[in-house]
């Protein structure tokens, strides 16, 4: 359950799914949150001022069959293991090398 009310990029919840064994929980997750639209497809989303809608999720979640909970948590892995720290540095980087390649051709 991370229910910020604003934050930039929580890492958090990309901790909790890297943390995932073979029995998924599920993650819950505010919508005012930094990874909320990364993580959207897989994850319980809440409005965290509404309380009501919080603990509809926490419902949702305890009750969530473990199918369900499986074929969230391999979406929220995949996409958690594709946007690693080491890949953002390196597509920013070749970023980088495009741009100057750019400046200089024009120059």
């Amino acid at each position: 359950l991370v229910t910020s009310l604003r934050d930039g990029m929580n890492l958090v919840s990309f901790e909790y799914v890297a943390c995932q064994g073979r029995s998924p929980g599920v993650l819950i997750l505010s919508e005012l949150a930094g990874a909320a639209q990364c993580l959207r497809a897989g994850a319980l989303m809440v409005n965290p001022y509404d309380a009501g809608e919080v603990a509809g999720a926490i419902s949702a979640a305890l009750n969530m069959g473990s199918a369900e909970r499986a074929e969230r948590m391999s979406h929220l892995k995949s996409y958690v293991c594709r946007h690693t720290a080491q890949t953002w540095a390196e597509e920013f980087l070749l970023s980088l090398v495009h741009e100057a390649a750019e400046i200089k051709a024009e120059s």
